[in-house]
């Protein structure tokens, strides 16, 4: 059945999420911004917790941050970023991953654990995107 001339898909008129990933090892992060982009989301690529405060401070619409944890040549890890973007950016989402299993995360942060299947990363950033967190 065709839509009426004129009266667009709603779900065509809603912007893409943008995602900010960071991740300091070039190949983890285009992996993973390649899997987001196939699925419909607008991603931003940083390489530290440095560039992504940078970009969250300018005009740019982020609704995620997925960042790794170890953040190697950044003056902030990963639940340090957690901790600027809840901050500075409370209505924010933040995904972590990391290699290192912790059990619990400190101040609650969501952390998947690598390695992890492309699946579950879409989970929990639909999770994350849907909730009130």
């Amino acid at each position: 059945m065709k839509a009426a001339q004129g009266i667009e898909d709603e779900s065509a008129s809603k912007p893409s999420p943008t995602i900010l990933v960071v991740d300091d090892v070039v190949l983890a992060r285009m992996v993973a911004a390649s899997q987001l982009r196939h699925h419909g989301f607008a991603v931003i690529e940083v390489s530290s917790a440095d560039e992504a405060m940078r970009i969250l401070n300018a005009a740019v619409k982020v609704d995620l941050v997925f960042a790794d944890v170890n953040l190697e040549g950044s003056s902030l890890d990963g639940f340090g970023l957690s901790r600027w973007v809840r901050d500075n950016k409370p209505a924010m989402k933040v995904l972590l991953t990391s290699g290192v299993v912790l059990s619990p995360a400190p101040d609650g942060e969501t952390v998947l654990p690598k390695p992890y299947k492309y699946e579950e990363l879409l989970r929990c950033v639909r999770a994350l995107l849907a909730s009130d967190r």
